[in-house]
Formats: structure tokens, C-alpha cells, sequence
């Protein structure tokens, strides 16, 4: 039976009204504001052209910030630097005030993904009042041809990047026809832009529309916008092509690009350009070459510098390019700053010591839950009431393909194997052991929340029966066991099973669930250990399908992203991360399937992701919900991988004078893109400083 503290159950009901709250008086806001009339956002059939949700303002609020760089005539003025139509951010508790620096950690010397959760700017956003209607964002507006085929898309007018270079269709055209297409920088383009069996085709319309046509008819595609992030190169629609064009041969001399890549020990221009085309630049990682060379942003914040190892600073990006009802150019907090940390119990101590303003999704477990309540009153922080859809939420991923071990590969794929490692474990125990009973525990599946749920996804195969286990185990034919009741292979040698992981990457409780794991599955005669290794190798492991079993955290468990990135559950893509299969993930999104190297999945496999392509190219919703129950169902019967925990807290920490933050119960996680989906750039502190 679950103890839990926390009422995790009920889904907070939000008003489809988003309503302003308490307006407190924003530093630089105008003295009289205006009334501002807010629309509320609708569901929008495909074939319609979606509407701003919110009528801007008249006067827009200087940040006093930056006041004395437009007053030395080093920064144009605010109204000069915000596009025609800003977007504006409504329905927070109050009107904000400026200023203020937030302390956050990160776990890698350069790459920071605590840094996504605020900063990642996406071309279009699912709506925070109910998460499931998706509205306009870097994105004006967007049309849909009748057969679902042809987009037309429209960004703002007057955006700049945060070098003041102004955003245009160009930095589209650009990244579609002079990267993706160009054999040297990319072998294909992503699958989503081959959708149909051929790539996409792009037309220019003006210098703010695209249009875009598929192959066939693509009725999910507005979805996969909303992951779409600016800058990062697979998949994506928008980069600055002004930067990236110094190191293109097209538009740059290609002798002296290629004399720079030898300089640098590259091979040529291409890897070159690709050192600074990287997953997340500006947003995710912060390369040495970015405190001599700016790369623009449309993120809230922007880079400025890594004064030491490890130590990232961000300020305000000053063309940001939204603004609240009152008129204020958003962001309200100044600067950010990313400590680099090694450890867990490092985070420990910051967040005794009151060091951190938010500690978010990647950096919190429900296993120190009564830590973070013990300190609260101390460490100057409140502990948030969330839902995960990422941390705490451990999937097991038996690798169904092994290159240099075909005898385990086929022991695998037995329909048992799964299934018996599965009820061998003690997910209770677990909760208990761990997570203090605050979670609930279950299978690989869809949030109980979701449209897509059924009752069984979440119970089946994760009963603890060990008996059922043997059971299994034995009518497979690996019913023989060596003088220390390990179990034999076909071929004589003992059935060793190894858990591969990235540690606190994953979660913080990654080495302890791990640890737990192996005790059961040995119980059950199996020589299973556990070995945590840097992420890097763990990727490099992976796509070189040379990982018995490995870990990462379920997300992609929501409504907002497991209908277009189910690889959690089917190997879609991601495969150096975790899926049931990377082999069979490198088939489905391959441009060339019959490429030497390619392990084609069997049959049964086939038929989901022909089920997925069917979810992906339908223009009803229910329709499509109907279609992922039918994978559901099969998983349900069939399961490729190992579910936990199905549900739990996101007990995230903030510091006691930041406001506008999420509302209570909401999902956190990397379905939610972190706290952006959240609009961090409304978060400020109560009298502009943390307490």
C-alpha cells in the first residue's frame, strides 16, 4: 500500500480564462497602466490561420537594466528593439517587478541541461492553461492546407536575435537549403522532414512566410513544432543564418574555412561548421569558442561568459522579444548563474546552505524529499507540489539487438524474457526503500493523465511474483543453472546480464534503483551487476549495440510529446539515450533501410511503427488517440521494456521570493520543456530579490 504525503492524484483544474491576479507595481512599468482586453485560446481546426491570443500593448517598458546602455546610445531604444506584434504573456499572478540574479547547478563542465528547462524557445508552445492547445510562439501564425499536407507559416515581424540582426525567413531558407541539403554538413535531413518518402519542399512566400509541403498528409506536424528549438540542428526550421554563413563556403572562402578547420585539428570546412551546429548551442552547451564569438539567441537570457571552469553566466537577452499586459519587456529577472557540481550530495549542500534559487527537474528526486522539507525554513526555499513526466520515472531497456552477442540477443527476444524480469522486481520495496511511498508505482506506459491511458498499460507485468519469474525463466529453456544457481545459456555459459547507466544524468537515484535491481534479478539466477559510466560512453555504447540493459528516466509520458516521440516506448529515435532497441531505432528513422549496417526489427515490430506513422500523419486527435491505444494494447501483452514508477512528485525548489511560478500539480519534465512551458520569463522576485 503507498503512503504519501503529497495528494498527487487530482490534476489541478485550470480555468480556460487565464486571469491576472494581484498586479504588483513593476519597476519602469507605466504609472497608469492600460486596460488590456486578453482573449482566451481556443482549439483551432487545421485548416484555420491561428490568431494572436493576446492584444499587445500600446507602451512598452523600458528594463532598468538596460536604460543606461540606450541612454549612451549603445542599445536602441525598447520599441526599436521588440517586433511589431510582441507576444504577449498574460495570465500570471501578478505584474512583475525587475531585477535579480537566479543560482542554479548543472552536472557537466559545458553542457547544461538545467539551462533548457528556463531558456529554450520553441517555434510554436503548447498552452499552459489546459497543455494540450497548441498556440503561437517565435511563430505568428500558422495555416494548414485542407489535406494536411502544406503549412504556411508566418513569424513576427520586426523580431531581432539577441544581436540585434533581425529574424527572417532567410534564417529558414538558409538552414533548409544550404544545411540539411547539403551532403558535406548532413547525410539526410530528419525523418519529419521526409515525412511521405521525400523531403520536404520549401517555398518562400516573403521575408516573414514559409510554406511547407510534405509528401503526404502530415496532421501532426503542428505538434512536432513545439519542439522545434531554435539553433539546434536536427530536428529544427530556424537558425541565424548570419552567423553561420562566415562558415559556409557559399558565402565565405572556402581555402581559408578549410586552413581554420586544419588549425583547429579538423578535418575540413564541414566539421568546422558542425562544431558550431551542435544540439542545444547557446541553449544546452556553452563551448569555449562562445566567450570570443556571440552566438545569437531568441532565449530569454543570453550567454555572456565561463569566467572559470564550469561557471556559466546569463543576462537578458534585450531584443527579447515578449512583453507582460502591462506593457513591460519581459524577462523580469536580470542574470542567471550555472555553478558547476559533481555530485548529488555537493546539491545537498548548496540547497542546506540557502546557495540555489531553483533546484529544477534533473537535479531533485522524491528519494531526499524529507531532506528538502527539513531544510526548507533554513535554505530560504519552497518546495513545489508537482508532477513528474521525467525524474524518479526509471525505465529499464533490455537491448533486443547485440552485435558481438547473437545467443543473448535471441534469449532477449523470447517473449518470457521481458516479462520475467519485470515481475522479479519488487517495485514497492522500491517505493518504500526510496521514494518514501510518495510514488506510484507501474509500467512503462502513458501519465495517468493522458487521453492515451488504460488501466492495464500501468499494472501489466508489474506485479512482484518471483515465483512467475522462475516460471518464465524455466519454459524458455534456461531451466539449467551452474553449481552458484546461475542459469545457463544455451551455449553453456552463464546468463550474465549487465545494467549500464549515466548516474545522476538520470536521476539522482539512478545508482541506488540499479543496485536494487540486480538483487532481485539474481535471486531469480541471473549473474546481473550494475556499472555507472560517463554519458558520453554510455551513448557511444549504446549506438554501437553493445549495452546488455540500459536506464534513462520516462518522460515523453504526456499528452504534449508521447504522440510524436513514443521511443520510450517504440525505438523511434534518441537511440544513444535508452529505447528497447537502438538497432531497430536506427532502422526507423534511416533515409536508406537497406544501408549495409541496418538490423531490420521483425515483423511485429514493423506493424507499430506502421501504427505510429498512421498517428502521425492523421488530422483528428481522437482518431490518433485511438491508434496509439492500439500500440498500447500490443505493449501491454508484449512489453519491450521496464517500467517502475508511474506516477510521482516533481518536488522542485524555489527560492521563497520568486512568484508567477507554475500552478500546483501541473507535470514537469522534459514533456513540458522543463519550466519554459511555465514562461519562466514572467518568473521575478518580490521586490526584485531573493530572499
Amino acid at each position: 500500500m503507498n503512503k504519501r504525503a503529497i495528494n498527487r492524484r487530482k490534476f489541478l483544474m485550470m480555468s480556460a480564462t487565464a486571469m491576472l491576479g494581484t498586479a504588483a507595481a513593476a519597476c519602469g512599468a507605466p504609472a497608469t497602466p492600460q486596460v488590456i482586453k486578453e482573449t482566451v485560446p481556443v482549439v483551432v481546426k487545421e485548416t484555420q490561420v491561428v490568431p494572436v491570443t493576446v492584444e499587445a500593448p500600446k507602451k512598452i517598458a523600458e528594463p532598468p537594466m538596460l536604460k543606461p546602455l540606450v541612454d549612451a546610445g549603445k542599445l536602441p531604444p525598447v520599441e526599436k528593439r521588440l517586433p511589431d506584434n510582441p507576444l504577449v504573456v498574460g495570465g500570471r499572478d501578478a505584474i512583475g517587478t525587475y531585477g535579480g540574479e537566479v543560482r542554479m547547478i548543472h552536472f557537466d563542465p559545458i553542457w547544461c541541461v538545467s539551462n533548457y528547462d528556463l531558456n529554450a524557445e520553441r517555434m510554436l508552445h503548447y498552452s499552459d492553461i489546459d497543455l494540450r492547445t497548441i498556440v503561437p510562439n517565435i511563430l505568428e501564425s500558422w495555416q494548414v492546407s485542407s489535406d494536411g499536407k502544406t503549412y504556411s507559416l508566418k513569424l513576427r515581424k520586426g523580431m531581432k536575435w539577441s544581436d540585434g540582426q533581425p529574424v527572417t525567413t532567410e534564417d529558414i531558407r538558409f538552414w533548409w537549403e544550404d544545411y540539411y541539403l547539403n551532403k558535406e554538413l548532413v547525410a539526410s535531413p530528419p525523418w519529419q522532414m521526409r515525412f511521405g518518402g521525400e523531403n520536404m519542399k520549401l517555398e518562400v512566400v516573403d521575408d516573414f512566410t514559409v510554406k511547407l509541403t510534405f509528401a503526404a498528409t502530415f496532421g501532426n506536424f503542428t505538434a512536432h513544432l513545439t519542439r522545434w528549438e531554435v539553433s539546434c540542428p536536427s530536428p529544427n526550421i530556424l537558425a541565424p543564418a548570419h552567423f553561420y554563413k562566415q562558415f559556409h563556403p557559399k558565402y565565405a572562402d572556402k581555402a581559408k574555412l578549410d586552413a581554420t578547420a586544419k588549425e583547429k585539428g579538423l578535418e575540413n570546412w564541414a566539421a568546422l561548421f558542425n562544431q558550431y551546429a551542435g544540439w542545444g548551442m547557446g541553449v544546452w552547451q556553452f563551448p569555449d569558442w562562445m566567450n570570443t564569438l556571440e552566438f545569437p539567441v531568441l532565449a530569454p537570457w543570453r550567454f555572456v561568459q565561463r569566467p572559470k571552469e564550469g561557471l556559466i553566466l546569463l543576462e537578458r537577452n534585450p531584443y527579447y522579444w515578449k512583453v507582460d499586459l502591462t506593457g513591460n519587456q519581459l524577462p523580469y529577472i536580470d542574470s542567471f548563474r550555472y555553478d558547476y557540481v559533481t555530485n548529488v550530495e555537493a546539491v545537498k549542500l548548496k540547497i542546506a546552505q540557502g546557495e540555489l534559487d531553483i533546484v529544477g527537474q534533473h537535479d531533485v528526486t522524491i528519494a531526499d524529499y524529507p531532506f528538502y522539507k527539513e531544510n526548507e525554513a533554513k535554505g530560504n526555499y519552497k518546495v513545489g507540489d508537482y508532477l513528474s513526466c521525467m525524474s524518479d520515472r526509471y525505465v529499464l531497456f533490455p537491448q533486443h539487438y547485440l552485435k558481438d552477442d547473437p545467443v543473448l540477443t535471441e534469449i532477449v527476444n523470447h517473449p518470457n524474457f521481458v516479462k520475467a524480469l519485470s515481475v522479479a522486481i519488487d517495485r514497492e520495496e522500491i517505493n518504500e526503500s526510496l521514494f518514501y511511498g510518495l510514488a506510484r508505482t507501474g509500467q512503462c506506459s502513458p501519465m495517468p493523465n493522458s487521453k492515451y491511458y488504460k488501466e492495464k498499460y500501468g499494472t501489466a507485468w508489474a506485479q512482484y511474483d518471483k515465483a512467475l519469474a522462475n516460471k518464465l525463466l524455466d519454459e524458455m529453456g534456461l531451466d539449467k543453472k551452474n553449481a552458484q544457481g546461475i542459469r545457463l545459456r544455451k551455449d553453456g555459459q552463464p546468463l550474465k546480464f549487465n545494467i549500464e547507466h549515466a548516474g545522476e544524468r538520470v536521476g539522482p537515484s539512478t545508482n541506488k534503483l540499479t543496485e536494487m535491481v540486480v538483487t532481485y534479478w539474481r535471486e531469480i539466477g541471473i549473474d546481473a551487476t550494475t556499472k555507472q559510466i560517463q554519458e558520453s560512453l554510455y551513448n557511444e555504447r549504446m549506438l554501437a549495440y553493445q549495452v546488455h540493459c540500459g536506464v534513462w528516466h520516462q518522460d515523453r509520458c504526456t499528452d504534449m510529446l508521447l504522440h510524436i516521440q513514443p521511443q520510450w516506448f517504440i525505438p523511434t529515435g534518441d537511440p544513444g539515450q535508452g529505447t528497447a532497441c537502438s538497432a531497430w531505432a536506427v532502422w526507423y528513422t534511416a533515409a536508406d533501410r537497406k544501408a549495409p549496417g541496418i538490423i531490420e526489427p521483425p515483423a511485429e515490430i514493423q506493424k507499430l511503427y506502421a501504427l505510429f506513422d498512421q498517428m502521425t500523419a492523421v488530422v483528428d486527435e481522437n482518431e490518433r488517440v485511438k491508434l496509439g491505444q492500439q500500440i498500447f494494447d500490443w505493449l501491454a501483452d508484449n512489453p519491450l521494456q521496464i517500467g517502475v514508477v508511474l506516477e510521482c512528485p516533481a518536488p522542485l525548489l524555489f527560492n521563497k521570493n520568486l512568484r508567477n511560478l507554475p500552478r500546483p500539480k501541473v507535470p514537469i519534465g522534459w514533456d513540458s520543456y522543463g519550466l519554459s512551458t511555465y514562461h519562466p520569463e514572467a518568473f521575478y522576485y518580490e521586490g526584485g530579490k531573493r530572499a
